[in-house]
């Protein structure tokens, strides 16, 4: 059995990498505010550019199969594309609509209520299905 210290210690090391990684971003979007501060236009596209889905998952910051994995989350999304495994992860870390809509590069906000109900739907028919084969 793992000491507490040692449990501890590694939950602290992980949890300072994620503090690491946030500030790096932070720092690019410093860096992005000096170098393109007066030209909105170019700020705004390399903006996106670095909160992109892509980006967020290249990072780290998006990690749906972290969240797949749980053992009540796993029967129910086992058959979810991956697409929308992403979007289900930025909806339980507590991404709002507007906030979805800038991270996909979606222009119209009714598009994300969209993919929104369509992926509820699907998750509702896989718990009625887990429902039913109890």
């Amino acid at each position: 059995m793992l000491n507490y210290s040692l449990v501890h210690l590694l939950v602290r090391k992980k949890y300072l990498q994620k503090i690491e990684q946030l500030v790096s971003l932070m720092r690019e979007f410093i860096d992005l505010a000096y170098i393109y501060g007066d030209c909105p236009e170019r700020f705004y596209g390399k903006f996106v550019e670095k909160v992109s889905v892509d980006s967020l998952r290249k990072r780290g910051i998006i990690k749906p199969e972290t969240l797949l994995r749980k053992p009540k989350y796993h029967r129910m999304c086992n058959e979810l594309r991956y697409k929308d495994a992403e979007l289900w992860t930025l909806l339980m870390i507590g991404f709002t609509p507007r906030e979805i809509m800038v991270v996909y590069g979606i222009k119209n906000i009714n598009s994300v209520y969209v993919k929104i109900h369509r992926l509820r739907g699907r998750l509702n028919k896989k718990m009625k299905q887990l429902i039913n084969d109890k």
